[in-house]
């Protein structure tokens, strides 16, 4: 099957899921999970109609874009020292996940006359191996964002189990959701929700995602690295 193939069920996945929770397809941004896959294949995608891409790694990322028809949303752990990179190719950028890069996000910003655009990442499972800030910490997080000069605070980013359970998913879902609607009171431009990828996008979307991750379902399986 290729990328056409794929790219077809996968809508039809999408559409019902919309469908099941009551909202429209263009509620729901697909963004196309291209790390470790070949260039080519994001031209393919392009040449499908598809326009928003994922990259988890820096210099990966660098090396495809920018690229004609193809916005870059950066959705990898960000470190500091790879922050000015990222910030001059991403139409968005997922995982703010500290302090420390969040105002580094903002300085560059302004240092390099841009308006960066960002979600912050939630830290809502516990597990040891992901990053982000978990819900007590939240807090210190958005006042932080209170203070931005340059860069642009747009919502927030999650993470379901590693176990791939979807009740699991689906309450890391729901927890995100209601972070995400309680701060808009305060950030009412912080609308967008990023959650859900390849084995779990349904029950993003059912929690109101509004850009869903996938990579695997639409690229098949990836090069080794």
């Amino acid at each position: 099957m290729g990328i056409r193939e794929r790219h077809e069920s996968l809508e039809a996945r999408l559409f019902e899921a919309c469908h099941k929770a009551g909202r429209a397809r263009e509620d729901v941004v697909l963004v196309a999970v291209s790390k470790r896959h070949p260039a080519s294949a994001i031209d393919e995608a392009v040449g499908l109609g598809l326009t928003e891409f994922g990259e988890n790694y820096v210099q990966e990322a660098v090396d495809k874009f920018p690229r004609p028809g193809a916005n870059l949303h950066f959705i990898g752990h960000l470190q500091r020292n790879k922050i000015r990179k990222v910030l001059g190719i991403a139409s968005l950028v997922h995982g703010v996940g500290s302090l420390s890069v969040l105002e580094a996000v903002d300085r560059i910003s302004g240092e390099e006359g841009l308006s960066a655009r960002f979600l912050i990442q939630l830290h809502l499972t516990g597990e040891p191996t992901k990053t982000g800030f978990a819900a007590d910490e939240l807090s210190v997080a958005l006042e932080a964002c209170r203070g931005l000069r340059h860069a642009k605070f747009c919502g927030f980013m999650a993470m379901a189990p590693l176990d791939e359970n979807l009740d699991a998913a689906r309450e890391t879902f729901a927890r995100a959701r209601e972070i995400a609607t309680r701060s808009r009171t305060d950030f009412p431009q912080a609308t967008l929700l990023s959650m859900g990828m390849s084995h779990d996008l349904e029950a993003a979307i059912l929690e109101g995602a509004t850009h869903v991750r996938v990579g695997t379902a639409l690229f098949g399986e990836r090069e080794a690295p």
